[in-house]
């Protein structure tokens, strides 16, 4: 896993990159958390990218089917507990997203302020219902809250996965741009974003989402 945070102009871009699909396990999970610290110390906005291609695939799957039970609900949590800290993050948080977004990609999304995603045939959405899984509470409820009303029966209780102005549309994503201006693009919003007044945004974000992150923390 190729993983960097770099501040500059008090932007924060935490890109990481494995090289596939950016399987979340605990390795990823501890090291976005380290820089999450760092940038809420030194920057005034964040931007995470998942690298030329992709985004994330969701929880990784060496993990989520092995017979080790415990672990598969230590890494929920674990991953449950980051997209707490993601929606509730005192900064703008926005997401660079080139590649496809599946399951906890897309739940990453929803927790981000704003989200960048790219105009094409790449796939952003929910697929638990569809291999056999409830969605926890910590993604219902987020999904409830960011998603639009009338498309949360495909894309919850169908599995449907959108490509990218589509997924505008459902609430996935607030642009769709082509590929090689998603990063710029999302560089180009923390820039403006970063100039709000701190303590008023960060005070504004908990009073808006407080009701639906009590739901997430079940």
């Amino acid at each position: 896993m190729a993983f960097e945070l770099k501040i500059e102009n008090k932007v924060a871009l935490i890109t990481f990159d494995d090289g596939k699909v950016n399987a979340v396990g605990f390795t990823l999970i501890d090291a976005l958390n380290n820089a999450l610290d760092e940038a809420e110390q030194k920057a005034d906005a964040v931007v995470m990218y998942g690298g030329a291609d992709k985004f994330c695939g969701g929880f990784d799957l060496s993990v989520m089917k092995a017979e080790d039970k415990t672990e598969q609900v230590k890494l929920v949590q674990a991953g449950a507990d980051l997209i707490i800290r993601l929606y509730s993050y005192p900064k703008p948080l926005i997401v660079a997203a080139e590649g496809h977004s599946i399951a906890l990609g897309a739940i990453f999304l929803m927790a981000a302020d704003l989200r960048i995603g790219k105009d094409g045939d790449t796939k952003y959405g929910l697929t638990e219902t569809a291999i056999g899984m409830v969605l926890p509470a910590f993604g219902m409820e987020l999904a409830k809250s960011r998603l639009a009303p009338t498309s949360l029966t495909e894309a919850l209780l169908f599995s449907r996965v959108y490509p990218g102005k589509e997924a505008v549309k459902v609430g996935y994503l607030d642009a769709a741009v082509p590929q090689d201006q998603v990063l710029a693009t999302a560089m180009g919003y923390a820039e403006k974003l970063k100039m709000l007044p701190a303590k008023a945004f960060a005070e504004s974000k908990l009073q808006l989402r407080k009701e639906t992150l009590s739901k997430m923390r079940g």
